[in-house]
């Protein structure tokens, strides 16, 4: 009995003794730039396997820490890891921990297509950012266009509408191109003649960033955001010089040579970005025809940036895009054309624009910004002996008015759209020249009801020369529950004119829109629900669950007389598109899993029948799973299954899985790469011919699957 006394209280003593010697850490984590409370960061003594994690008021407790000189460690992904000393027992635990975020610069987490400059988490609009590593890691794996990285998201769709000629779209909530509205810098540019050839042809090298808005987004920008809006962004300079230059080759024979180097030095700063894209023609599946055009692409891009003062600054820029292409029989290509191999397409095409950005910061609470740009396209084509070039003027001008207003923020705009057509050599008598122009006002106010529910409500009044006025109101709530969840919800209209080069490709029966042909008008709801937590203690996650409808009415579409001459009129049927798209990933230290599931039900709707909307894969799902050792290795696997796919007359096409594959070996002033894409060689052709006909007259199949087959490239890029 003794005995057991004497244990019992030797083990009280050492309890009461380590009792003594331990101490309670507590503290308070918050974003350093945003002053936000963070969830879920790591926190722990030191060489220890002591730790933590913050709750979701960004309080921690971390229990048993030894007295005397101690190392804690905070740690969350996408925040600068932080060591700092203390002493233990600690004098007071009132202070707070901020985490520095990985990306510094307030512009990385800023967008600008709202044109509030707010930060992404506070908006009622629903913005998805691919931001500057997601450009830095495509610039080296894909680095001759912006394809492969927009096709990766559950949502978008890429097309190749042309296999003449290589032309690719894009498709989002399972509605035609022309109602994704593609801008670069703010600058709705690209469109009518101007957006039928190499949109897409953006080397990631040149973009800080892309900001995709889906749903109805007519309200800052006109007509034509009907389905989405995709912004991208051109890079700024940074406080130190940079260099960067990138070289690629793939087993298709294409060869890419990027450069970009940026400087700024006190008032002025400036970019200049150049490239070289180079494809030659390929028959890959021994048609006779060629799968991918030669292409010879050349492009350069420099911005200057001028700050007289704090408060104003100044950007010009040009930009030079030189595009040949070739297409048809691979014979002809080669070799030019013949008596029996007479079929080829040649394509040249020169865009070039010149823009002005002037921003004044009158006072804290308002900042004027003035905008303007110029471009001219010239489009080139030689179709067998069928002749259509000509060249299309846009322009684009806008002042506006950013206000902060107690809990408002309001923009106020007007702008001034055109758009002019001449020809210089046309095979196409029923087709004549065009000029359209729109003048537009707009209003916009993000209104901060609460702490946690805003709106945005937005009115746009556009007049078009040609086609008559719109108005078009818009609104949108957003609902913060909590840190871990949040809610929107939005409803607008758009509108979309006519247009030829929507809808048809040159040909000699081509004719002009008829005024009196109805545009296109759209009404769209579109709701997400965010939520993103820290599960196990490790683990995090993150949910995004998105539903949207949109129907659209008058669509245009393209007829023929007796004479076999191409009409633009309106269909007697209405497109309706309704889905869901579900965002998860999941982060687990250097492990990263992305998952996208996207189901839409796109249709043309009679009165007695509904066709399904053609190259709408009803479901899409994505995955892409990367793994990274800082400093040293990054590698990767994704896959994206398309199902459930129409073409015309309701004909269903089969289902198919793309996968891609990449490793990266990273180097102080390089990174090495090795990409694989459609590792498992999926092509059109292993389920139907898309060539038919002869070699001096073939017919073309509509694609909706890879045609490339298996592609493997290596790259490298050198940082100076």
């Amino acid at each position: 009995m003794v005995k057991k006394i004497t244990i019992a209280l030797l083990f009280f003593l050492f309890y009461s003794f380590l009792s003594f010697a331990q101490n309670t850490f507590k503290t308070i984590v918050k974003d350093y730039v945003t002053r936000e409370l963070l969830m879920g960061v790591v926190v722990s003594v030191e060489n220890t396997t002591n730790g933590t994690t913050s709750n979701e008021r960004g309080e921690v407790l971390l229990n048993n820490v030894p007295d005397g000189n101690q190392r804690i460690a905070f740690y969350l992904v996408g925040y600068k890891k932080m060591i700092a000393p203390f002493y233990f027992p600690q004098k007071s635990s009132d202070f707070v921990i901020y985490l520095v975020p990985s990306q510094t610069d307030l512009e990385e987490i800023t967008v600008s297509s709202t044109r509030t400059n707010s930060r992404i988490d506070d908006l009622p609009t629903k913005v998805e950012v691919l931001g500057q590593e997601d450009m830095d890691e495509e610039s080296t794996i894909v680095p001759g266009n912006v394809t492969s990285i927009l096709g990766d998201l559950s949502i978008i769709t890429i097309q190749r509408t042309n296999q003449i000629n290589g032309n690719e779209a894009i498709r989002m909530q399972g509605l035609d191109a022309k109602y994704t509205q593609i801008m670069r810098d703010g600058l709705p540019l690209y469109g009518g003649f101007s957006g039928s050839l190499g949109v897409l042809a953006i080397p990631p090298l040149d973009l800080k960033q892309v900001e995709i808005i889906k749903g109805s987004a007519s309200t800052l920008y006109g007509g034509g955001a009907i389905g989405g809006l995709i912004n991208f962004i051109s890079k700024t300079p940074k406080d130190s010089a940079e260099a960067v230059i990138t070289l690629n080759a793939t087993t298709l024979g294409e060869g890419n040579v990027n450069a970009f180097a940026s400087g700024k030095k006190k008032k002025l700063g400036a970019t200049l970005f150049t490239g070289i894209n180079v494809k030659q023609a390929t028959d890959i599946n021994g048609e006779g025809f060629t799968d991918i055009p030669s292409d010879e692409n050349y492009s350069i891009h420099p911005r200057l940036f001028f700050e007289p003062n704090s408060k104003t600054t100044i950007i010009i820029g040009i930009s030079s895009i030189y595009d040949k292409r070739k297409g048809g029989d691979i014979d002809a290509v080669i070799y030019g054309p013949s008596t029996r191999h007479p079929f080829l397409q040649e394509e040249l095409s020169f865009r070039n624009t010149i823009d002005l950005s002037i921003s004044k910061q009158s006072s804290k609470q308002n900042t004027l910004i003035l905008k303007t740009a110029a471009s001219a396209f010239q489009r080139d084509i030689n179709y067998s002996g069928f002749i259509f070039n000509g060249t299309q003027y846009s322009s684009y001008s806008e002042i506006n008015d950013l206000i902060h207003w107690k809990k408002h923020t309001l923009v106020i705009g007007l702008n001034f759209i055109s758009e002019n057509f001449v020809a210089t050599k046309i095979d196409a008598p029923q087709f004549t020249n065009y000029n359209y122009y729109t003048t537009g006002s707009f209003l916009q106010d993000d209104w901060q009801v609460f702490k946690k529910i805003s709106f945005q409500l937005g009115l746009r009044y556009d007049y078009h020369n040609t086609f008559g006025s719109f108005l078009l109101p818009r609104i949108s709530m957003f609902y913060k529950v909590g840190p871990k969840f949040s809610f929107r919800l939005a409803a607008g209209t758009g509108y979309k004119t006519p247009s030829i080069f929507d809808v048809a490709e040159p040909s000699s029966k081509l004719s002009s829109v008829n005024k009196d042909v109805a545009s296109e008008k759209s009404t769209g709801l579109n709701s997400d629900i965010n939520y993103h937590t820290i599960l196990f203690d490790e683990l995090r996650f993150e949910l995004n669950q998105a539903f949207y409808y949109t129907n659209i009415r008058h669509p245009i579409i393209l007829t023929s007389d007796a004479n076999g001459t191409l009409i633009t009129g309106n269909g007697m049927y209405e497109v309706n598109s309704y889905g869901t798209d579900t965002y998860i990933r999941l982060v687990f230290d250097d492990l990263e899993l992305y998952l996208g599931y996207n189901h839409t039900e796109s249709f043309q709707l009679y009165d007695s029948i509904t066709y399904n909307m053609p190259f709408n894969p009803k479901d899409k799902l994505s995955g892409t799973l990367a793994y990274e050792i800082e400093g040293k290795w990054r590698m990767g696997v994704e896959a994206s299954y398309s199902g459930n796919q129409y073409i015309y007359n309701n004909k269903k096409v089969p289902n198919f899985l793309f996968m891609a594959a990449v490793i990266e070996r990273k180097f102080k002033r390089a990174n090495l790469v090795l990409n694989c894409e459609n590792l498992l060689d999926v092509r059109q052709t292993q389920f139907e011919p898309i060539v038919e006909g002869s070699r001096q007259n073939p017919i073309y199949k509509p694609l909706w699957g890879p045609i490339e087959g298996r592609v493997i490239n290596l790259s490298i890029k050198i940082k100076i």
